[in-house]
């Protein structure tokens, strides 16, 4: 079975380029990543579609190791760091380079190809200086993203000048989308995203996901020069044409008993530009001052970091609880494209430092039904689950998991909750009853022993327990109700019981949440978000202070109703 899946992995390469071998259409005329068409027009890039078919008839031998370079090292290894200790770290100043407070100061410090000069990068150098609003524009554009991939390049121990390559490739457009398909800051074709492990779904590309992008690209272009022997100008040669036909040129200048070095090859036009821009525009970037260029500053300290998020959550959601707008998660985040991440994964964000320690705690707070909005839609006569997926632009997957649905056979006149964005706009006349969950603003309130809920509009039985996490039927059972009685507003439910809390002596409003350990966590780390101490942790859940807290452990934390939202 291995044998056959090898084979067929080598029949699809066959078929592949490497990822920027197909991003020459970025730099044509009518698709213009500079914002200026003539500033393309000037560096004549030459688009031929002679050249690009040539360009993919060889197979690139890099990706099946940098596939397997991924595998080995997966892009969700910071997530297994604390994101606390994290930020602990760079509070405490552990930068690399704390001498320069601007990252355009500190990447020259990491160049290495700055001894290396022509005439072809003399006149792309020349052609950087005469279009310099367009360096300033994109280097406004990198801003949020240029400390994380230069901090990720100066981790490799890689040349500095390629954190400057999502100039080359897309401009620093996050949403750079070429005529080949290619797509995000390092514009990677579908089919080597997927090799790569960056996802491709309706809900999500990873091709666009800064972090897992930057994870992908980087390893790839380690991997090109390791293949090349150190040769880096030959490795990005390979990143931009694919390796395959780098290695068509190297056998033909073989032959001829001419030199195989990058500068003497015969590669394709795009090709034969793509590194002298990248040089070029290292030394204007290394002397921006004397060229009068005036680059949108970026600090050298951490901008945004990755936060686990564990589940499907919406990003209206996460704007809110982060204290920033949606247009803002959104833009840190390009991958997601729809209004809420994907329910299979990848469950991180993107967000900016300072926020990030009041999102976790509003998220720890957040209960696991309340992470997406939901519609209770009403099975008509003849609707199947793909007709009402189709209505509320959903995958039919995606309606099965959240009705826990095992086939698709369905009831009319029964209903099912279809998740959608609190942005998201939906047709009324789709849809026969509307109960929302209830929002976070709804408080529980004590009266005498027991825990109490009022109702508001849109509340239901199911809606209700589901918010509370218990039966429906328990919940009508308690109150003394049947499942036919209608709810009015206004209308006082009991919950539950208040919970006897070891350690507390003064609990009149308190609510029990179950908390799941997530990697990283300590009883310190929890402790402090829910403003609890380690003993009263220790004692609610029977714990042995000697033993470490595992990934997925639930613990029950008692917080004051009072003074936390519900």
């Amino acid at each position: 079975m291995a044998i056959k899946r090898f084979f067929l992995l080598i029949f699809i390469l066959l078929f592949l380029n490497g990822c920027s071998s197909l991003n020459a259409s970025l730099d044509s005329p009518s698709i213009n990543i500079w914002g200026n068409r003539d500033y393309i027009s000037d560096t004549e890039v030459d688009n031929s579609t002679s050249e690009q078919s040539e360009a993919q008839t060889e197979l690139d031998p890099v990706i099946v190791s940098t596939q397997l370079a991924l595998q080995s090292n997966p892009a969700q290894a910071p997530l297994q760091t604390n994101v606390q200790e994290q930020m602990d770290e760079f509070l405490a100043g552990n930068d690399k380079e704390p001498e320069f407070d601007n990252i355009w100061d500190r990447l020259p410090r990491l160049f290495q190809f700055s001894d290396i000069d022509n005439k072809r990068i003399q006149a792309q150098k020349k052609l950087f200086i005469k279009h310099k609003r367009n360096i300033e524009k994109i280097s406004k554009r990198a801003s949020p993203f240029l400390y994380l991939i230069t901090d990720e390049v100066d981790k490799r121990g890689m040349p500095g000048e390629i954190a400057l390559l999502p100039f080359i490739e897309s401009a620093f457009k996050t949403k750079a989308y070429s005529r080949k398909k290619a797509s995000g800051l390092w514009q990677f074709v579908p089919a080597t995203g997927r090799h790569f492990g960056l996802k491709q779904t309706w809900w999500y590309d990873g091709r666009r996901d800064i972090h897992t992008s930057t994870h992908a690209a980087l390893t790839y272009l380690k991997q090109l020069n390791k293949y090349y022997k150190g040769d880096w100008m030959l490795a990005l040669a390979a990143y931009n044409a694919g390796a395959g036909n780098v290695n068509k040129a190297v056998r033909k200048n073989r032959k001829k008993g001419k030199p195989i070095d990058y500068w003497s090859l015969d590669l394709p036009r795009e090709t034969r530009k793509y590194v002298p821009k990248l040089l070029a525009l290292a030394k204007v970037i290394h002397n921006y001052k004397d060229y009068g260029i005036s680059l949108s500053p970026v600090e050298n300290t951490p901008q945004l970091i990755l936060v686990g998020i564990q589940s499907q959550l919406d990003l209206s959601k996460a704007a809110k609880m982060a204290d920033i707008s949606l247009k803002e998660v959104k833009s840190y985040n390009p991958g997601f494209k729809q209004w809420a991440t994907d329910p299979e994964g990848p469950h991180h964000l993107l967000l900016p430092i300072e926020k990030v320690e009041q999102f976790e705690k509003q998220l720890a707070l957040l209960d696991d039904s309340d992470h997406v909005q939901w519609q209770r839609h009403k099975i008509r006569s003849g609707e199947s689950l793909s007709v009402i997926a189709h209505k509320y632009k959903i995958s039919v997957s995606v309606l099965k998991t959240a009705n826990h649905l095992k086939s698709d056979r369905i009831r009319a006149g029964k209903h099912l909750m279809v998740p959608v964005g609190s942005t998201h706009n939906i047709s009324r006349t789709n849809i026969a009853s509307v109960k929302n969950a209830p929002s976070k603003s709804k408080t529980l309130n004590s009266s005498g022993d027991k825990l109490t809920y009022t109702v508001n509009k849109g509340d239901s039985f199911w809606v209700i327990a589901r918010r509370f996490d218990m039966p429906h039927r328990k919940l009508i059972s308690i109150n003394g109700l049947s499942s036919s009685d209608t709810l009015s507003i206004g209308q006082v439910l009991i919950i539950g019981q208040k919970p006897d809390i070891p350690g507390k002596t003064s609990s009149n409003n308190t609510r029990e949440i179950n908390y799941k350990v997530k990697r990283g966590d300590s009883l310190y780390v929890i402790s402090k978000r829910f403003n609890v101490t380690i003993n009263e942790l220790v004692s609610w859940n029977g714990l042995n202070r000697k033993k470490y807290l595992k990934t997925g452990q639930k613990l029950k934390v008692y917080v004051a109703v009072n003074s936390q939202t519900i």
